[in-house]
């Protein structure tokens, strides 16, 4: 069952998000559609589902059964069949099998033409039909007896009766077991109104479950899936017993309304709502089969009597026998939530994913355990945000709302892990030259990437070369460093990348130093005489047995007699 149940299942992380959207459907537990059927089905309106739920088979007293389509809630065919009373399909909707109260017959009903293949003689009156989980076997009780009563027997194979189980007198109502091995017969009459428990493999009466009064005769049934309980109302008594299988004995009783007349059940296929018609109320009670208490009412038409539920308990169908026409309700369903994991997110991305959930009325959601990352919120049906921070977190998202009255919620477990990235750039890098070194400084990245550094990686460029790695992890946060390998010159350019967790950083911003050329080293000095005197150079050259002064002498001789030759000369020229 869904109802409170917390299911305890831990979602993986995986890289796709599983996306579902519910299917929609009308308000639930609401009346959604009248269907006309007939022109009277006051004296039995016998309704059954074909097991696929799309075909709804209504009889009514006029001698018709008429089939709805019940995606659109409306009447698309009949068959005729003289007082058409009890109904069953075949396992695989085949076979329509109808019980003619007036010719004592079941009429056995092609469901793709609509039309009777054959009629089986049964016994006096036949009421109730029901066929065997496997199909074999249809039964039909015939209510009509001076002492015991019967009920019909027959082969689906070849159309025949096979058996005659006698019980009681005035079986109506019948319901197989699940698993086919028993039937319940109700019988109503004063003198007989307990409900027979047959052996099907044996046609024979085994127990009887005894009914008290007989206000308590029952006039409908419905098991559970199991077919360890049977629900059995009782409409002069306005109640619902509630009967334990295993030991034939009635366990409890469901107080349905005084005076409302309970008188037709069906249970949800989950097995958790009874539905109760209230033929004097023009009702359907609805309850919970945990407590056993009434959960909600609904109104519907003119003396209800009959009711089914769809295969997929979306829809109860319920036959309204004074207004000629079937209730349509709409169901609750418990809250489901169909995402089992959610995708990964990563630090300081946008994040958003849905969280697929089924039920109706819609369920809201919430987190009732655990943790979600930082900066992510659920948002309706969406976990959305950005991750601030990284790790591993696990939360426990819960669907909840009330199905037909019943609170009820659905749990699913989450891991979503949150994954860091590579830090930004270093910020800054500088380079400068001195004493034979290139000192390098820039400041730490603005954004770590959700891991802590734990170190630098240094590359370096020579007069225009490739970058190569100069040293691939400083193993330390400072944010400097000195290149002693530099060489006079030549110029070098450098860039740093932070290294984390993650990996390397994008390279900084590109710093460069040019070393300068060393000066070229002088040669050996030429000899310079030392300075002397005038005094000393005379007295050098006296020392040395040569008089200076007798040379300019004689060139100063010589210049003056040139002179003087000349200017005897030029007035010769003149005369």
């Amino acid at each position: 069952m869904h109802r409170r149940l917390r299911l305890g299942s831990v979602a993986v992380v995986v890289g796709v998000a599983l996306a579902f959207a519910a299917p929609a459907m009308a308000t639930a537990d609401t009346v959604v559609a009248t269907v006309p059927v007939g022109s009277t089905a006051s004296a039995s309106s016998a309704t059954v589902l074909s097991p696929d739920g799309s075909r709804l088979y209504v009889s009514d007293s006029a001698g018709l059964v008429s089939m709805v389509d019940t995606a659109t809630n409306t009447v698309v065919g009949s068959v005729p069949v003289a007082s058409a009373l009890g109904l069953a399909v075949s396992p695989d909707g085949s076979r329509l099998y109808v019980a003619s109260s007036s010719t004592n017959t079941l009429a056995v009903v092609d469901t793709a033409t609509l039309t009777v293949l054959t009629s089986v003689p049964v016994g006096s009156a036949p009421f109730g039909v029901a066929v065997s989980p496997n199909g074999s076997r249809v039964y039909v009780t015939n209510v009509n007896g001076a002492i015991t009563s019967t009920t019909s027997v027959i082969d689906t194979a070849t159309n025949t009766v096979v058996a005659t189980i006698s019980a009681a007198i005035g079986p109506r109502s019948i319901i197989a077991s699940p698993d086919g091995s028993r039937l319940y017969l109700a019988h109503v009459a004063p003198a007989s109104h307990d409900i027979s428990v047959v052996d099907t493999v044996t046609n024979a009466v085994i127990a009887t479950i005894p009914m008290g009064v007989f206000a308590n005769a029952v006039t409908g049934f419905a098991i559970s899936s199991d077919g360890h309980t049977l629900y059995a109302a009782s409409t002069n008594a306005d109640t619902v017993r509630v009967i334990d299988t295993a030991t034939n004995t009635i366990t409890a009783t469901l107080d349905a309304g005084a005076g409302d007349g309970a008188y037709g059940l069906a249970l949800t296929p989950d097995g958790t709502r009874l539905y109760v018609t209230n033929a004097l109320a023009n009702t359907v009670s609805v309850f919970d089969t945990a407590t056993n208490a009434i959960v909600s009412t609904l109104a519907v038409g003119s003396t209800p009597r009959t009711i089914r539920i769809s295969p997929d308990g979306a829809f109860a169908y319920v036959a309204n026998t004074a207004s000629d026409t079937v209730s349509v309700i709409a169901i609750d369903t418990f809250p489901a939530i169909t995402t089992v994991t959610v995708p990964g997110g990563t630090i300081d991305a946008a994040y958003s994913t849905p969280i697929a959930v089924t039920g109706t009325p819609t369920p809201t959601l919430s987190v009732t355990a655990g943790s979600l990352p930082p900066g992510v919120t659920l948002s309706g049906t969406t976990l959305t945000g950005t991750p601030t921070a990284t790790g591993t977190y696990t939360f426990t998202i819960t669907a909840s709302s009330s199905v037909s009255g019943i609170p009820a919620t659905a749990d699913q477990t989450y891991t979503l892990v949150v994954a860091a990235v590579a830090a930004d750039a270093p910020i800054g890098l500088t380079a400068t030259y001195a004493s034979a070194t290139a000192a390098l400084t820039w400041a730490a990245p603005a954004f770590d990437g959700g891991e802590a550094i734990t170190g630098y990686r240094i590359e370096r460029s020579t007069d225009g070369s490739p970058f190569a790695t100069l040293v691939g992890d400083t193993a330390t946060t400072a944010v400097t460093y000195a290149d002693a390998t530099v060489a006079a010159g030549h110029t070098y350019a450098y860039r740093v990348s932070a290294l984390t967790a993650v990996g390397a950083s994008v390279p900084s911003n590109i710093a460069s130093v040019t070393v300068p050329a060393a000066s070229t080293p002088a040669g050996p000095a030429s000899p310079t005489p030392a300075a002397t005197s005038p005094v000393a150079a005379r007295r050098g050259l006296a020392d040395t047995g040569s008089d200076s002064t007798t040379p300019l002498l004689v060139g100063l001789g010589l210049l003056v007699a040139g002179a003087a030759t000349v200017l005897v000369r030029r007035p010769a020229r003149q005369s």
